[in-house]
Formats: C-alpha cells, sequence, structure tokens
C-alpha cells in the first residue's frame, strides 16, 4: 500500500502576525532578564569596602517612639575608624541640642554627657554577636559579610537630599540579634557606595533610631587619639551593667 506523499513548502519569511506575536513575547520575557538591582548594590559596596579605613561625617539622629508618635532629634558629627575587620571604633558628638559625647570601641560604649559631669559606660560584652552585626550597617563592609548575617532584599530607587540612591531592607538571620533589632533599611548612595541615611527598627510596635550622613569624607588622616573620650577632671563614672 503506497503511503500518501506530504508536500513540503519551505517558507523563506516569517509572516507578520507571527512577528507580532515574538515581539510581543520578547518585551515580556526581556524584563525578566534585566540586570539585577541588588548584584549592582553590592558591586558598589565592595568597591567602597576596598581600601576602607575610616569617615568622618555630619550627622542627624532622630529616635522614632511609634506609641506616641514623637521624634527625638539630634545633630552633630561622627568620626568612624577601621585598621582591621572586626575592629571599628567611633567617636559621636551631638551638638544640638544638648551635647553630648559617644564613644565606641570594641564592646564597650562611653555616653559623656557634660552638663551632667558624668560619663556612662556600658558593657556589651554579652552581646558582642549584635554589637559586630550592627557595625556592618554600611561603611566598610563587604557584600559577603552583610549576606552572611542578614537576609537581604532590594526595595527600590529613591532620592535622598538630592542624592540618587538605593534602599535595601535587611534583616537579622541571628535570633538573638533580632531581640533588639527587628531589621535595618540602608539607603546607599549610587554614587558612592556607602550609607546616606541608615534606620533600624528596635521594636515590633515601629520604634526606631534613624541616622542620616551629609559631607561624607573618607578615608580623612585619623589616628587613635581622633577617637579618644576627652573628658575634664572630677567627672562622675557610672558603670551600668552588661
Amino acid at each position: 500500500m503506497s503511503k500518501p506523499s506530504v508536500s513540503v513548502h519551505r517558507v523563506e519569511r516569517v509572516p507578520s502576525n507571527v512577528t507580532r506575536y515574538l515581539m510581543v513575547f520578547a518585551a515580556l520575557v526581556l524584563p525578566l532578564q534585566a540586570a539585577d538591582p541588588l548584584a549592582d548594590v553590592f558591586a558598589r559596596l565592595d568597591k567602597a569596602a576596598t581600601g576602607f579605613k575610616g569617615m568622618t561625617a555630619s550627622i542627624r539622629q532622630t529616635v522614632h517612639t511609634a506609641i506616641v508618635n514623637d521624634d527625638t532629634t539630634e545633630n552633630g558629627t561622627v568620626k568612624l575608624r577601621r585598621p582591621k575587620p572586626g575592629d571599628t571604633r567611633i567617636l559621636m558628638d551631638l551638638t544640638n541640642p544638648d551635647q553630648k559625647t559617644v564613644a565606641v570601641e570594641g564592646d564597650q560604649v562611653k555616653i559623656y554627657l557634660p552638663k551632667a559631669k558624668t560619663v556612662q559606660i556600658y558593657d556589651l560584652s554579652n552581646r558582642h554577636n549584635a554589637v559586630q552585626q550592627g557595625l556592618l550597617l554600611g561603611f566598610g563592609a563587604t557584600s559577603a559579610e552583610m549576606k552572611a548575617s542578614y537576609d537581604i532584599t532590594y526595595v527600590g530607587a529613591e532620592t535622598l537630599d538630592g542624592q540618587p540612591a538605593s534602599h535595601v531592607k535587611m534583616v537579622p538571620r541571628s535570633k538573638e540579634v533580632l531581640q533588639n533589632m527587628r531589621q535595618a533599611d540602608l539607603w546607599l548612595s549610587n554614587a558612592a557606595g556607602y550609607p546616606i541615611r541608615q534606620r533600624i527598627v528596635t521594636s515590633g510596635s515601629g520604634d526606631y533610631l534613624e541616622l542620616t550622613y551629609s559631607g561624607v569624607q573618607i578615608n580623612p588622616s585619623l589616628s587613635d587619639r581622633d577617637l579618644k573620650l576627652n573628658t575634664p577632671k572630677g567627672v562622675q563614672i557610672q558603670q551600668v551593667g552588661k
């Protein structure tokens, strides 16, 4: 029994209606294949971390209390020195509305209150991991260090004080750290890769600490002496428990 003949027609040109379908399909698929914005953020972070030793900046600190919708804002300057990974030292001078100086070195925080002529010393050695993870929020930290301690998601592109920035949300992986930090939001400069703003949510009700930086100088000449807390003689020392 002979097989029915099958005629084959070679089409030299794709019909226009098929072309339109292909274009629509491409329009749907190509955005899914676009560059990952979070990968770009990590690349800028790593570039900024290379050779980072320290910074100085003007700072605005805002403490938000959600239950009464109240903001307490202080202004001043900050110096940060990171001679090696895991060794970060900070000196923050707040001058408005009330003067105080905060020094961070290792697991110890000292707060000098000139009006009260008092230095409060906080020993945070029992919360070492939480302190170290908090110090990873931006300046000098690599993307690998941050990803090891946080689940990080890209929120979007925003502009702060005229600077294009990338907003990322970071949730601590550690249950210990989650007790004091529910999440952290960073707004990272697209041009420089360092934080323009940090917001640390400290409670389930929405309380947060927000730090906004301006006039940032990277790797200025800083010594340990520049970050030493200097106090006059006769100040009262208060040791605050662990």
